[in-house]
């Protein structure tokens, strides 16, 4: 039985930031490359994390560049690829060199593409997705080839989220991004709180659970490790527009000081 949740508290100064960005801060769109993101965003986030000294951070499965594109001029630490990359808030970036089998695992699912219109390959260099919003009943072909390509490469895992499968090396996800940064600062000593939609973001959640802080889910409801619950996304720009000191334009989009 789904449970039901309380909307997250008002903020407090003392936070740390970790928000997810696809389905929580923006839409999903049918491929990676046609979201949209509204153009108030990157200012909102800019002053939410003026507002705590620095302490926010995106933490996504998309790439540091990728993320950097979208979100532009706004360029806060991140975890990218589901914390494969990181950069820290001195602009310092480490990435994650992943074990052998990675070319393997990418032409085995180039090949499943070919052979089931629908799918979409997405190439993150570090990681892989297989996309199956545009071919919702090929769900299952797609678990199959991907659990099948790395059936033969010890080292990778995947994940499944929102009509994708993603591969990655093992070990690393969004959890282990959060406690990362919270060991450096501005994170340091702050309550760290993670935003997020997927069950990618579990992980996310959960860390943030153990090391004293909370957790919010967008989106529909169903089982998960976090506390609180947002209803849509935006819900959750107005609920980041009022810890930034502002409001949010639900109909227009429009930020308002």
């Amino acid at each position: 039985m789904t449970q039901t949740l309380p909307k997250p508290p008002d903020a407090d100064p003392a936070w740390a930031w970790f928000l997810d960005l696809d389905g929580t801060l923006i839409d999903i769109a049918p491929t990676p490359s046609a979201v949209t993101v509204p153009e108030p965003l990157p200012h909102l986030l800019t002053r939410l994390s003026q507002c705590h000294d620095g302490a926010l951070a995106v933490v996504s499965g998309r790439s540091l560049e990728n993320l950097r594109l979208l979100l532009t001029p706004f360029d806060p630490p991140a975890a990218g690829l589901h914390g494969l990359e990181c950069r820290d808030a001195s602009g310092g970036v480490v990435r994650l060199a992943p074990p052998p089998g990675l070319d393997d695992i990418r032409t085995r699912l180039a090949r499943a593409v070919e052979d089931a219109p629908g799918l979409l390959l997405e190439d993150k260099g570090l990681a892989l997705a297989l996309h199956f919003r545009q071919a919702p009943e090929r769900e299952e072909s797609a678990r199959r080839a991907v659990v099948a390509a790395l059936g033969d490469n010890p080292g990778f895992a995947m994940l499944a989220g929102k009509m994708v499968f993603e591969v990655k090396p093992a070990g690393v996800d969004k959890g282990s991004a959060v406690r990362s940064f919270m060991t450096k600062p501005p994170f340091s000593g702050r309550r760290p709180v993670f935003v997020g939609d997927d069950v990618t973001d579990e992980y996310g959640f959960r860390a943030a659970n153990e090391l004293g802080g909370l957790s919010v889910l967008v989106g529909q409801p169903r089982e998960t490790a976090a506390m609180f619950h947002l209803d849509d996304i935006e819900a959750c720009r107005g609920w980041l527009a009022r810890a930034a000191g502002t409001e949010w334009n639900a109909k227009t989009g429009e930020g308002a000081d």
